[in-house]
């Protein structure tokens, strides 16, 4: 398996100093976009650029006014080494699952910087890792409390990866049960590798006061599937509309996530397994076993 880390820092740098939007479109489109190709075909095709900018990222983030707030947002990435901590974080994710069968493939990582103003909810960071061979880290604007949490999202994605190797994706037939324990392992995984108070928003930032009633709500959806439906469960209704493409179920935002979350806590307490354990175990039986809805 051949991994590839991109060097953002030094294209990002390339693009400040781009003296016209043509130079910098080609910068943009061979040291960012073409390394995402293969993801590109598996949504869809058609123009990379344009994928990229529906995914809130584009060049044009780097010119005028923009590029002064881009500049600020290299630097602080910068010195705060988010580069080597990200790479770091997702070497020690692989060897965590080294003395497992994972079906293999190439994989390419980029820590990546976007505008995320169109999404407050997700505390300046987010990410991607759920398509086999290709993970991006995401930063809108670093600040303390994200950059504390670069390994945490880096080590998130990197599990979706493997997850969906083990358990290839079958949008038409997956359940909000199996999405509900996806980023339930992915969050486990963070907190195992780098401790329980680095784990994101989605959990921290939730109403456990409500976990009783959002449990229930989704005890008679986890066999649930449609993925409007499921992201709705997942999401929440803060995210709910046509800019998501997600159904109002009546959940608070990131139910999916922190119910997720401590069912497979509870599943790992437990049978004492791993979160690498754990991962070849199907959601079904997780949920089961954790008895966290019983």
């Amino acid at each position: 398996m051949k991994t590839t880390i991109l060097g953002t820092e030094q294209t990002y740098r390339k693009l400040l100093a781009a003296t016209d939007d043509t130079e910098r479109e080609q910068i943009y489109r061979k040291e960012l976009v073409e390394p995402f190709s293969g993801l590109i075909a598996v949504m869809g095709g058609g123009d990379g650029l344009a994928k990229f900018q529906q995914w809130n990222l584009s060049p044009n983030d780097w010119t005028g006014d923009k590029a002064v707030s881009m500049r600020q947002n290299v630097d602080a990435l910068s010195k705060a080494n988010a580069w080597k901590l990200s790479e770091e974080a997702l070497h020690q994710g692989l060897r965590a699952f080294q003395n497992f069968s994972v079906p293999e493939c190439d994989l390419v990582f980029g820590l990546m910087l976007a505008d995320l103003t169109n999404t407050p909810l997700q505390r300046g960071y987010t990410g991607f890792g759920a398509i086999p061979g290709w993970i991006m880290t995401i930063y809108g604007v670093p600040d303390a409390y994200n950059l504390e949490r670069i390994q945490a999202c880096t080590v998130h994605e990197l599990h979706h990866n493997i997850l969906a190797r083990i358990f290839p994706h079958q949008m038409a037939t997956w359940t909000v049960g199996e999405y509900m324990i996806m980023e339930g392992l992915a969050e486990s995984f963070a907190a195992e590798l780098y401790g329980e108070d680095k784990i994101g928003y989605w959990v921290t930032d939730f109403d456990m006061a409500q976990m009783t009633a959002v449990k229930e709500q989704f005890r008679g959806a986890l066999e649930k599937t449609g993925f409007s439906t499921i992201r709705g469960y997942i999401f929440g209704d803060d995210f709910a509309g046509a800019q998501y493409g997600i159904e109002k179920v009546g959940v608070p935002a990131f139910s999916g996530y922190a119910l997720g979350y401590h069912t497979v806590q509870a599943y790992l307490q437990r049978t004492g397994k791993t979160v690498a354990e754990a991962t070849f175990v199907p959601a079904r039986e997780i949920i089961e076993e954790s008895r966290y809805f019983a």
